[in-house]
């Protein structure tokens, strides 16, 4: 579905500027009237555009509000553009781009668009999107010239993508597809042709830990608002994300519970929202089966360290290991696991601290009691699946969900862990020192490289003693020094991937 006769041109091109000469379009015919400013646009004529119901209710309330800005008032009618049929309408390519930000960092031309949509990377919602960028030489226009005040140079980047999703009309459309992802939910790590479902609050915090990496420093209700409409930085922000930012907005007691904030305004950290989310979560079945399993055959899965990805595919295709074994290995090893990054973070939490680094992709013994201390130890109910519909919009939420689960979170970054980056520095200042002292000469350079390899090994084993106590973390990084497995991360399981989520 789509907003009717809503078209770039009623964004950036209201006064006919011409785009190739540079130009300057108004945004809006008397943009700084009070019929037909954007502040206008939003609040209307005495009508109310936040309503609550389904984007359908809100298409005449816009467009009657979109032809007042332009006509002035009257109610002269204006013929205004049309999307073809067949093509992405206008809004729906704003908003899509605006789930893809990440794609256009770097301001692209059209020979660089045409090499993201031959990408088979590029996620297939995105590839439509900038196809029909390519194809409408207004939507390009729209877009071209939007971060700069009409003025174009024939190339689009983020930033015009997020000077649009700033208008009220494109932030009340997103905001109304967020809506209807609450009640199309597929989890972004369920296997593929899950069923639809309603989002609980289970689901949401679960996304929101997934794609950490592409939420602010800083999170409250109002960076939620901003996420569920669009107008929020994100780089990635799939239909799941969006999902969960609208549903902790719509139930506010919920985002509460979570927070433990009373304040509305009160923000989060993102890493401590990891942790929150990590504490309470209702693991899915499989994932609680996975744990139990690991607790079970500790003595595979600790066998000669901590649990890393390698191991874990090693594990998963060892034919002599249990089948329970090899499934709790394979779904541990998938990319962005969640069970695996809050086991990761288990001890000592999602930003780490001065001597020990989060998402240093190595468990220990240590972080999965710490997580079994913590958490909360259930596991989520069934989910309550979405009613059988054949109206449009849940049909198009269905399918940009679908869509969605192609765009999968960025992998967690290495956090913390101070004291070895300073033993680091501490190194090679005194493998330079001792390189100047006199009557050492080529010895203490030979003797550097060395040191280099040593402390390598030793940082190894002083990392695990942290988690495991000293004994084990000196032996395993003897292990490491003396041992180079050719066991590198480009392995594959032999086996069908097993899937967090039904």
């Amino acid at each position: 579905m789509r907003l009717p006769g809503f078209s770039p041109q009623n964004i950036t091109t209201a006064n006919k500027a011409n785009p190739a000469s540079g130009e300057v379009a108004t945004p809006f015919k008397g943009t700084r009237s009070q019929a037909s400013s954007p502040d206008s646009l939003q609040q209307g004529t005495g009508k109310n555009l936040q309503t609550s119901g389904g984007i359908t209710q809100l298409i005449p309330m816009l467009m009657e509000e979109i032809i007042s800005a332009l006509t002035g008032g009257s109610n002269t009618e204006q013929a205004l553009p049309e999307t073809a049929p067949d093509q992405m309408p206008f809004e729906e390519v704003v908003a899509t781009l605006g789930r893809n930000e990440n794609l256009l960092k770097k301001a692209t031309d059209r020979e660089g668009i045409e090499k993201l949509i031959d990408d088979p990377e590029t996620p297939s919602d995105a590839r439509k999107a900038l196809s029909a960028v390519l194809k409408d030489p207004e939507i390009f226009a729209a877009l071209d010239g939007a971060k700069k005040n009409g003025k174009t140079d024939g190339k689009i980047s983020s930033q015009d993508v997020q000077t649009l999703q700033q208008n009220p009309l494109i932030k009340q459309y997103t905001d109304a597809k967020s809506e209807d992802y609450t009640h199309a939910y597929m989890p972004s790590d369920s296997a593929p042709g899950s069923a639809p479902r309603e989002m609980t609050s289970n689901d949401a915090m679960r996304e929101l830990y997934l794609y950490s990496e592409s939420l602010p420093k800083k999170v409250n209700l109002e960076t939620l608002q901003k996420i569920a409409d669009g107008s929020q930085d994100m780089g990635k922000c799939p239909p799941q994300v969006a999902a969960a930012a609208k549903f902790y907005t719509e139930n506010p007691d919920q985002w509460q519970q979570l927070t433990g904030k009373d304040d509305p305004s009160a923000s989060v950290s993102k890493d401590r929202l990891c942790d929150l989310a990590s504490y309470n979560v209702k693991l899915a079945p499989q994932e609680d089966k996975a744990l139990k399993t690991i607790k079970d055959n500790e003595d595979i899965f600790f066998k000669g360290g901590g649990i890393k990805p390698d191991k874990l595919k090693d594990i998963a295709n060892n034919e002599e290991n249990s089948q329970e074994v090899r499934d709790a290995a394979n779904l541990m090893s998938q990319p962005n696991s969640m069970l695996f990054s809050m086991l990761d973070n288990g001890k000592h939490g999602a930003g780490g601290d001065f001597f020990n680094k989060a998402n240093d992709k190595n468990i220990g013994k240590g972080d999965i009691d710490a997580f079994i201390k913590k958490g909360s130890n259930q596991i989520a109910a069934p989910a309550q699946q979405a009613k059988p519909s054949l109206d449009p919009d849940a049909i198009a939420a269905q399918q940009d969900m679908t869509t969605g689960k192609e765009t999968q979170p960025d992998e967690k970054k290495e956090k913390g862990g101070g004291f070895y980056k300073m033993l680091e520095v501490f190194s090679y200042i005194a493998s330079a020192a001792f390189s100047f002292i006199p009557g050492v000469g080529a010895a203490g350079l030979a003797a550097t490289a060395g040191r280099v390899a040593a402390t390598t090994a030793i940082k190894e084993g002083a990392k695990q003693a942290a988690k495991e106590g000293l004994k084990e973390g000196a032996q395993q990084g003897a292990e490491a020094a003396l041992n180079s497995r050719k066991n590198g991360g480009d392995e594959q399981l032999n086996s069908p991937r097993v899937w967090a989520q039904s």
